[in-house]
């Protein structure tokens, strides 16, 4: 079955049921085809008002695995960041089809979670981290019931979100000991480059754009780049900000050893008293903390056990099965996770 329908009421993810041909009888893209934003943009362009969608058609799932789809991106991570540090332009489509393949695996929660901690050490923080935030960040979407464009332009947010490091030394960005207060300005810079380099793009929506520039704000204006109260009132900034904390928390990095899951979210907690958003910051511990229930840890006390069950009420502080014995965190507050050991 299929439906022709208004191009302007088009949302990324449909399906094209008939090939599309321009006036002069040129075929533009055959039947099946994904339909993504920047399909939608060339419509707009060339004057296409109709197309027909297969009906009631979402995104095809990805065939291929987490990892392998964790590779690719990778590859285009690495691509476009490099020839961004270059001077080259950002390729639109190599972005767009990058999130479109990890929205596809934000489909399956679980998968996400324990996805990500595996691929951690995959490669430089850098690139993992772009990718990591991305997924987060579409996945705090989908739980926030966001639209469908609203979701890729998270991910296109988070895969960019760091876009300015690039252009900093890698002498400060790997540098193993503390950093001079005139390193960390300079690091501080990164946000407004990547800002800057996406307002020229041409393609890239000031929403994203401004997401970049603010991740780093926080909501009693003690962030940067400019001190903006409130994210300079640009959601995906407030989302990006607590997926980035969130990883950045969780992954080995030159200066930090990683910490476990349930630490950055009682982190993330602490925060979301006049620096993260609060709203997102709970929607974010409380849906994720779940997903750890079945993980093997390592308490404080240097046990090891099984998480068998998360309170909602306090998400961060699991129950714990050590042998035949528990270990309730909510009520023994000298304990907690020391580290996840199988994601």
């Amino acid at each position: 079955m299929m439906l022709k329908i208004k191009v302007n009421s088009l949302q990324p993810g449909v399906e094209l049921a008939k090939n599309l041909f321009s006036d002069d009888a040129q075929l533009l893209l055959p039947a099946g085809t994904v339909i993504n934003q920047e399909h939608l943009d060339s419509f707009a362009k060339r004057g296409i008002i109709e197309v027909f969608v297969a009906e009631e058609k979402k995104v095809k799932r990805s065939t291929k695995s987490f990892d392998d789809v964790y590779d690719d991106s990778l590859l285009a991570v690495k691509s476009f960041l490099m020839e961004t540090k270059l001077g080259q332009p950002l390729d639109s489509q190599e972005v767009n089809s990058t999130v479109d393949s990890l929205l596809n695996q934000v489909l399956d929660e679980l998968n996400v979670f324990k996805g990500i901690s595996v691929m951690k050490g995959k490669d430089e923080y850098l690139f993992t981290h772009a990718i990591n935030v991305s997924i987060l960040a579409m996945l705090v979407g989908r739980w926030m019931k966001l639209k469908e464009q609203q979701i890729r332009d998270l991910g296109i947010s988070g895969l960019l979100h760091d876009l300015g490091k690039v252009f900093i030394s890698d002498e400060i960005l790997n540098k193993p000991e503390r950093l001079t207060d005139e390193e960390y300005e300079e690091i501080k810079k990164h946000s407004t480059l990547g800002h800057d380099v996406l307002m020229k793009q041409g393609w890239v929506s000031p929403e994203v754009a401004q997401a970049v520039l603010y991740h780093h704000e926080r909501t009693d204006g003690s962030g940067y780049p400019t001190g903006a109260t409130n994210y300079g009132n640009n959601p995906y900034a407030a989302i990006i900000a607590v997926c980035d904390a969130f990883d950045a928390i969780t992954a080995d990095r030159v200066y930090s050893k990683k910490r476990s899951p349930f630490t950055a979210a009682d982190i993330i907690w602490e925060e979301s008293f006049g620096k993260l958003n609060p709203a997102i910051c709970k929607f974010f511990y409380s849906k994720m903390t779940p997903f750890l229930i079945g993980s093997q840890v390592t308490l404080s006390n240097q046990l090891q056990g099984t998480v068998v069950f998360v309170d909602t009420i306090q998400p961060t502080r699991p129950i714990v099965k050590v042998g035949e014995e528990f270990f309730n965190l909510a009520l023994d507050r000298s304990i907690h996770v020391l580290e996840v050991i199988d994601g």
